[in-house]
């Protein structure tokens, strides 16, 4: 005869045989997902705090990733899902923050004439929105984190894992530049090119930095 012992056990997984023929076809993993979709476990998610426009035709998403998020080195990027009319779309998007204190993650999209992520997130994604995530990849990362002199040449929205790579270095405030140990033995030229000053993605980062030399 099974023992005692095994009680416990048996009318907890009678309990979860219940709930999954009640909530048929959904399982309670399902509902979690619902209420706690960036709950340590679950399928890696983010939810977007924030938009902010950069320029008539990009802006960056701000977005708190799922607690397995496992962080990021400057100039990665990480694959975005989002669901565009009924279908899951996947799209690459470099990181413009380094590491964050308040462990949020930004990209920065210009939406494109026949880009269906791009616009969509540029113009209609509202705050709140659960996007699935990838974690970060990428090798276009700083190869000496301690320094070196470095010439970087970008062009539109090329310019978005160097951002990256800059704000964690010399991150802006309203102040301008600052100057962090870490970054002192950097020497960096930056070559950016826009189609206008209006259509420059960070003009105002690159000002500032350009003001601190």
């Amino acid at each position: 005869m099974p023992s005692t012992m095994d009680r416990p056990g048996r009318l907890r997984d009678r309990a979860i045989r219940l709930v999954e023929a009640a909530t048929t076809p959904l399982l309670p993993a399902d509902y979690l997902d619902l209420f706690a979709p960036l709950r340590p476990g679950a399928e890696l998610r983010g939810r977007i705090v924030s938009v902010h426009p950069e320029t008539a035709d990009a802006a960056t998403i701000v977005i708190k990733p799922g607690a397995d998020w496992a962080g990021h080195q400057p100039g990665q990027y990480t694959r975005i899902g989002i669901d565009v009319d009924g279908v899951r779309q996947w799209r690459a998007y470099s990181l413009t923050h380094g590491p964050r204190t308040d462990g949020l993650i930004s990209i920065t999209v210009k939406a494109v004439a026949d880009g269906v992520v791009s616009r969509h997130l540029v113009h209609d994604c509202p705050v709140g929105s659960i996007v699935h995530l990838e974690q970060a990849a990428g090798e276009f990362v700083l190869p000496d984190p301690d320094g070196g002199k470095f010439l970087m040449v970008t062009a539109g929205s090329g310019v978005t894992p160097v951002i990256g790579m800059l704000r964690n270095l010399f991150p802006v405030a309203d102040s301008g530049a600052v100057h962090l140990e870490r970054s002192k033995n950097f020497d960096i030229v930056v070559v950016h090119v826009a189609p206008s000053e209006p259509d420059s993605i960070f003009l105002r980062d690159l000002q500032a930095l350009d003001a601190a030399g």
